[in-house]
């Protein structure tokens, strides 16, 4: 048995359905044994391969692995009799390592919120007493200083703390304390090259983020073989990100000249950068009005079609309450003629993971009222969430009434609202 925790991204919610469903694809049985909006804790059979995980999910900022569950109430003294045992050191201290360095960070596991800070407000005390007990034991120890609550990626990263030391997660649950050591963190540098390092980017067109990129291309659970296709490629982050996972075949098309040019340049750069061999893959960007797609690609021949279309014009932000109408009534013919030409290319167990515009005005959401047009066209809504696995109940998932997740960052006037659909 195996227990696991993944620190969440920003939308806990997405970031459940990314992990659940990967797992889920790759064979890997879980019980959900905690949750929060910061950590998900997941029981398994067989150990989880955290280094390559952490790149296939565009979810999870931290992944690591449980060393043992505490009862709450005695957990300090139960923890620090155990930092002087073998199979601590072990757990945590890198092979022959005699000068180490580490952290502490401390999440929400499902307790409540004043637990979580009971046991923060002690960390402080925790450090010096590891760091001693170690120093008996003949170990030169270091540890981090710091204010929050929890480490950030970057800090554990520049410490060193994967290969240096380590990091221990302290996980807090209902009634218990889980603690554990990360193994794997985000690749922010990597994110943050292939989004503000591109020599293509037109923020005024608005750009999907490459992680939410990646989270959608999970959703649609294919094969690396399958056909895949972004019908809006505007920069082409979905179509880098596939190349990325390993997607093999990929199609995108765009009604904006420039948006292709853009595409192009951002794809002949990504293989270079990241050195990968594009004779291994067979790609076609093309110029096209998404509703005339189905001139350009043969029948029943996509796997799966992924993507970001036009969210609306970007004065939306000065819209009032009736241009705001108009703009979704506008968007909702676009959209509806897009599943038009979607159900001729998509093959008869295609899928469709795609992002519609949410209107935020006078504290309301504004949705695309559309569903019932995108049903008549043959078309089934499917859940998010492909399989609920034991302690699905604890999870506690924020979706909209669609059935949808909605992607919103304060500030924002037009939010995502994320579905996968089938084909009937």
């Amino acid at each position: 048995m195996h227990i696991n925790f993944f620190v969440l991204g920003a939308n806990h919610t997405l970031s459940k359905i990314d992990i659940i469903n990967i797992l889920f694809k790759k064979g890997i049985e879980i019980e959900i044994l905690g949750a929060s909006e910061e950590l998900l804790i997941v029981k398994t059979e067989r150990g989880i391969e955290a280094s390559s995980l952490i790149n296939e999910l565009g979810s999870a900022v931290k992944i690591g692995e449980v060393f043992r569950i505490y009862a709450k109430e005695d957990f300090f003294d139960s923890f620090l009799k155990d930092v002087i045992k073998e199979d601590f050191n072990r757990f945590f201290l890198p092979n022959g390592a005699k000068n180490v360095c580490f952290g502490i960070s401390v999440y929400g596991g499902g307790g409540k919120f004043k637990d979580v800070n009971e046991v923060f407000y002690r960390v402080s005390g925790l450090e010096r007493e590891i760091k001693e007990k170690l120093e008996k034991i003949g170990f030169r120890v270091n540890y981090i200083k710091r204010r929050e609550k929890e480490l950030s990626s970057v800090i554990v990263n520049k410490k060193n703390l994967l290969r240096q030391g380590f990091e221990i997660v302290l996980g807090v649950g209902e009634k218990e304390v889980y603690v554990g050591k990360t193994l794997a963190i985000q690749d922010y540098k990597s994110y943050s090259l292939r989004d503000y390092g591109r020599p293509a980017r037109d923020p005024r067109a608005g750009m999907i983020p490459p992680k939410l990129a990646k989270i959608l291309i999970n959703l649609v659970l294919k094969d690396k073989d399958k056909t895949m296709l972004d019908p809006f490629c505007g920069s082409g982050t979905i179509l880098q990100e596939e190349v990325l996972l390993g997607y093999k075949n990929l199609i995108g098309s765009d009604s904006s000249e420039k948006s292709i040019k853009d595409t192009q340049t951002n794809l002949n750069w990504l293989f270079e950068k990241f050195n990968l061999n594009r004779e291994n893959y067979l790609i076609r960007v093309f110029k096209e009005d998404v509703q005339k797609i189905a001139s350009k690609i043969n029948f029943k021949t996509v796997d799966a079609i992924i993507t970001e279309p036009y969210l609306g014009s970007p004065r939306a932000k000065s819209f009032h309450l009736g241009l705001i109408e108009k703009e979704i009534v506008k968007l909702g013919r676009l959209y509806l003629a897009a599943f038009g030409e979607f159900k001729k290319v998509l093959r008869d167990d295609g899928v469709v993971a795609i992002i519609f515009p949410v209107f935020r005005f006078g504290g309301q959401f504004y949705h695309l009222d559309i569903m019932d047009g995108i049903y008549a066209l043959g078309f089934k809504k499917r859940e998010l969430l492909i399989n609920k696995p034991l302690g699905f109940e604890k999870l506690n998932l924020k979706l909209t009434s669609r059935g949808g997740v909605i992607f919103f960052r304060p500030g924002q006037t037009v939010s995502r609202e994320i579905f996968v659909f089938e084909k009937n």
